[in-house]
């Protein structure tokens, strides 16, 4: 099965926008054949000025592609493989595969990876391909550097993404077959599965799914990472109360760190120890179906509004995707 039957191309391209935007590098998706899915995010000036002039090197650059997923021994298991495009410049390509769909590649790069060797023959390669050496080296000197953990962190947060995605399309089948009741049960399914996403895309230490009651009119927690056993039986909140009930009567989440300035939040903070959180209210249309919350304690600035963007991104996938 094709990568684009199960995922909605307008849907990656959106996430692939906010991913590339997050972590300040070109990305771009390309089939098995070597074919781009979607077009490139945030795509890297050495290639849109240097590059793109010569017409010897952008056919290097589209040759390039096809050979190269031909070429991946996907048998690694480090979850990316370094390949150097036609010019020199290092990329990273990083498999997403759906359980029985085509697996497709994210390319991450260009960039310039600390621990890769130099490449001594960049300069001929440049005249060989009609690049302009000079307008190559002045891009060349603006790519992102990073360090092996950068990219292994980028792998854990394509991961993550690429588990929810697949516990999302296991969803999907459950919901379509016969018989199949959407309860608060799949409720709190659905939306523990997008916290389990969250933490671990955030890395924070607590997170909590609260669902909403429809006969109580309350929500209550259903699934919880870093919280006593008493809360989560004792906690139960209507709209409007507390931050999970501010969200469900603003219909907006809400991005708590050092500098919030909101005194209607404040007040209702009751964990003076929390540096950074999201508080994110679920709905399906106009039905509310519960509030997602995750936290830290150790950074007051590890949250961001691009990293919030993402999330809203996924959820907002999640909902359309499975049919409630």
């Amino acid at each position: 099965m094709k990568f684009d039957e199960i995922i909605d191309v307008k849907h990656w391209q959106n996430i692939q926008d906010a991913f590339s935007s997050i972590i300040g590098i070109s990305l771009r998706t390309i089939d098995s054949n070597g074919e781009i899915i979607v077009r490139p995010s945030n795509p890297a000036l050495i290639c849109q000025e240097a590059v793109s002039e010569s017409p010897i090197a952008r056919k290097k650059c589209w040759q390039w592609y096809p050979n190269l997923v031909k070429n991946i021994d996907q048998t690694k298991t480090n979850g990316f493989y370094e390949n150097v495009c036609p010019l020199g410049l290092v990329n990273f390509a990083m498999p997403i595969s759906l359980n029985d769909t085509e697996t497709v590649f994210l390319m991450v790069g260009p960039l310039v990876y600390e621990d890769s060797k130099k490449d001594t023959h960049l300069t001929q390669r440049l005249s060989e391909a009609g690049v302009d050496e000079e307008k190559f080296f002045e891009c060349f000197n603006k790519l992102p550097t990073i360090s092996l953990s950068k990219i292994n962190n980028i792998v854990e947060f394509l991961s993550a993404i690429t588990a929810f995605m697949a516990k999302l399309k296991d969803f999907d089948k459950r919901a379509s077959s016969k018989g199949f009741v959407f309860d608060n049960d799949q409720v709190g399914f659905l939306l523990k599965t997008f916290l389990e996403l969250a933490m671990k895309i955030c890395a924070a230490e607590r997170g909590s799914v609260m669902v909403f009651e429809k006969q109580s009119q309350q929500l209550s927690i259903k699934e919880a990472t870093g919280l006593s056993q008493e809360i989560i039986s004792n906690t139960k909140i209507k709209p409007g109360q507390g931050l999970a009930g501010m969200t469900i009567e603003r219909k907006k989440a809400l991005f708590i760190n050092d500098k919030l300035s909101d005194r209607n939040i404040k007040v209702h903070m009751h964990t003076p120890t929390l540096k950074s959180a999201f508080v994110i209210p679920i709905f399906q249309k106009d039905k509310i179906l519960g509030v997602i919350s995750v936290g830290t304690a150790k950074n007051p600035n590890r949250f961001s509004d691009k990293l919030m963007e993402l999330l809203n991104l996924l959820v907002g996938m999640a909902l359309e995707k499975v049919d409630l």
